[in-house]
């Protein structure tokens, strides 16, 4: 037997230590991957959007593929965001049902939403694979940037399945949730 494997053994909150420690690395990993994204979408739409721009302006030269490429930057973005927003509670919710009830079931309640809403992104998550593999048999190409279309698809299975991750996170432990209103 080895070390690790005896001391799980005679301490069993061991074992859930570890899974604790992983589960905080993978989430440490998964919110550094989401940022990556999110400033590389954002960054490539600004650039092309101000580099077409000012190119316009000065030289009289338009870049043919700058609408085409800031759009599907932005696709990205909505949906890496998405992941974020359910990192951090800032998806629109339905909360009245809650604001009512004892402070035990409104916890179930909202557990239960984000439990639902988990499973609902992992079954569109699921669909769209589905969807890329259609893409990619096609063998579409975009029309300025001639890059495969399945490309850009495949921003919907991995935002919805960071969302799936973000919202199975928050079922467990829910964020803190952000009132106030939009004026």
């Amino acid at each position: 037997m080895t070390g690790a494997a005896v001391r799980m053994e005679r301490d069993p909150g061991a074992a859930a230590s570890g899974a604790r420690t992983l589960l905080r690395l993978a989430d440490r990993f998964l919110t550094a991957f989401e940022g990556v994204l999110l400033v590389i979408a954002l960054s490539a739409s600004v650039l092309f959007l101000v580099a077409d721009i000012v190119l316009r302006v000065t030289v009289n030269i338009a870049l043919p593929w700058a609408a085409e490429a800031t759009r599907y930057a932005i696709v990205w973005l909505v949906f890496i965001g998405g992941s974020r927003a359910a990192l951090l509670g800032a998806h629109i919710t339905i909360d009245a049902l809650p604001e009512f009830l004892p402070p035990r079931a409104a916890r179930t309640v909202t557990r239960t939403g984000f439990a639902v809403s988990s499973f609902a992104c992992a079954v569109l998550a699921w669909y769209a694979v589905g969807l890329v593999q259609t893409m990619m048999a096609f063998r579409q190409m975009s029309p300025s940037l001639e890059i495969p279309m399945w490309w850009v698809y495949l921003a919907l299975p991995i935002g919805f399945a960071l969302m799936t991750v973000r919202f199975a996170q928050a079922a467990v432990n829910p964020p803190v949730q952000h009132t106030g209103s939009a004026a």
